[in-house]
């Protein structure tokens, strides 16, 4: 299981402040925590930041940077942004995110081309969030086709069944289990990747529910958190 710990959000009150602040000991401490918790990247987000997005980003980056060995995600809703930062980063890093939104897609595109990178593809185009397995799967198809004709590896691109919580609707967690499952049956040598926690939103004692929905580790599992809880997610 990879991990990527999602800590680092402006949209989040006390990342936030640290950002207005430039406090690069409250971003070094708490990237250092899910570093050692087990995530295998730290994702970075200052979409909330609107205006300054840019040049607090890149502050992010470098503390992140200097802070681990662990690569980057890189997190906006901005290509440009993407675009001008996956060109700094040390490591190779992912790029989070594309979906098979017309318009998204295409911007994106100059961004995994400017160099090699993993990729989270969210399942989803422009009539939104899917709710049936074929319409995912759909979206499915033409991100891996589109993807891989840009230039990108099928084992670099990271499918996002979008799971949604089961609060809303209880045949949402089987939704999601069997577009993972008909998303590796094909595409052999595609990842997927999921905000697991979203299955529980809304739910008491949530971490049950993510953790029956992760299911047991697998003897290729080196996850120190065996019930599946990401340390980006919030306490």
């Amino acid at each position: 299981m990879l991990i990527v710990g999602e800590r680092i959000n402006t949209s989040r009150k006390a990342v936030n402040e640290a950002v207005e602040k430039r406090d690069a000991a409250y971003i070094t401490g708490d990237v250092q925590k899910q570093a050692k918790a087990g995530a295998h990247y730290i994702d970075v987000n200052a979409g909330s930041r609107i205006g300054t997005e840019m040049k607090d980003l890149t502050w992010l980056v470098e503390i992140a940077e200097a802070a681990v060995e662990v690569p980057l995600s890189l997190d906006s809703p901005d290509p440009k942004v993407l675009q001008a930062l996956i060109k700094k980063v040390k490591k190779k890093p992912m790029i989070n995110s594309t979906t098979a939104e017309k318009d998204r897609f295409e911007a994106m595109k100059a961004v995994v081309k400017e160099r090699d990178c993993e990729i989270v593809a969210l399942c989803m185009d422009d009539r939104g969030i899917p709710s049936a397995v074929d319409r995912a799967l759909e979206n499915a198809h033409f991100l891996a086709n589109n993807l891989t004709k840009a230039g990108v590896p099928i084992q670099s691109i990271h499918l996002d069944p979008m799971i949604q919580p089961v609060s809303v609707n209880d045949k949402n967690g089987l939704l999601a289990l069997e577009t993972i499952r008909r998303i590796h049956q094909e595409f052999p040598g595609v990842k997927t990747v999921c905000g697991l926690s979203n299955v529980s939103y809304g739910l008491p004692k949530r971490f049950l529910v993510d953790r029956g929905h992760r299911g047991p580790p697998g003897p290729e599992d080196d996850d120190p958190h065996p019930g599946g809880r990401d340390p980006g997610w919030p306490g």
